[in-house]
């Protein structure tokens, strides 16, 4: 991953997301000249108010709302009403979303009908997919949620017909991507092995399993990966030891999913569980 960074935006690029580009601005004064993209662009307003001059005419985007320009077309952009403006942009190349397009078995060229939309559920998938792409090592996380977005933004709001089909039933598959999971949890596995296994395309092997499991594969693998942690807990390994043997990048890694999962982190679940053990060593043994 490519970045460069001040201190009031950041760009960077995701090279496994087709050159995926992004930007962040935090409580910036700026305003854009007219110019256009060849990807397409994906924003959202954190904080200010957002301007933009888009197919002849002015579109003020407030807080959490979602900002789309297709390809090629020519806008400016400002923080409007004399705000600091906070936001976020994903800059998609043709290729990618064309991708997923036909994953959703979309034959006409995806073109979005809103400039400015408000969805507070695809806003904070946006929101958790560009801190991923900024913080998280795992590609997995990283390429679900990015197919996630897409899908969505392109199933409800793209000027397109998706063809409604009833969700067959994907048993054997799901079965194949839960065993993958836990037999190479220590591996930075992607999108794409999961799905060349199951033969299933991308969109749709992230919603049968959501909804056989009740969560994407990202999150039933830090499941399995804290759950392996546990064990090894009760072992003579560092946490440092104990984060790299199932798969977590460093320490600080395993601490954020393991407490999100457990309620307490690594360290202080070794020295709950050992208190436990010890207790139970004292009240069984034959001399006490």
């Amino acid at each position: 991953m490519t970045d460069l960074t001040h201190r009031k935006t950041k760009f960077w690029i995701a090279p496994e997301l087709g050159n995926l580009e992004l930007f962040r601005a935090t409580a910036i004064h700026y305003s854009y000249a007219r110019h256009s993209h060849s990807s397409y662009s994906i924003g959202l307003i954190e904080a200010g108010v957002g301007g933009n001059y888009y197919r002849g005419s002015s579109y003020l985007a407030p807080p959490k709302s979602i900002v789309l320009m297709n390809p090629e077309e020519v806008h400016t952009g400002y923080s409007a009403e004399e705000q600091p403006l906070s936001y976020r942009m994903l800059y998609a190349n043709i290729d990618s979303v064309q991708q997923i397009a036909s994953e959703l078995q979309i034959k006409e060229f995806p073109h979005f009908r809103d400039a400015v939309i408000k969805d507070e559920t695809l806003a904070k998938q946006i929101l958790a997919l560009h801190i991923a792409l900024e913080r998280s090592p795992d590609r997995l996380e990283q390429q679900s949620l990015f197919v996630k977005v897409l899908s969505e933004i392109l199933a409800h709001y793209a000027a397109v017909k998706v063809p409604s089909f009833r969700d067959r039933q994907e048993h054997r598959a799901i079965q194949l991507v839960k065993e993958y999971l836990h037999d190479n949890l220590s591996t930075n596995i992607s999108l794409e092995q999961l799905a060349n296994l199951t033969g299933l395309n991308r969109s749709y092997l992230i919603r049968i399993f959501c909804q056989a499991i009740g969560m994407p594969p990202y999150t039933y693998l830090n499941q399995v990966r804290v759950e392996k942690a546990k064990q090894l807990l009760s072992q003579e390994m560092t946490l440092a030891e104990v984060a790299i043997a199932v798969g977590m990048s460093d320490q600080s890694h395993l601490n954020r999913h393991f407490k999100r999962i457990v309620g307490v982190t690594p360290g202080q679940y070794r020295q709950i569980a050992t208190a436990g053990c010890q207790y139970h060593s004292r009240q069984t043994s034959p001399n006490s």
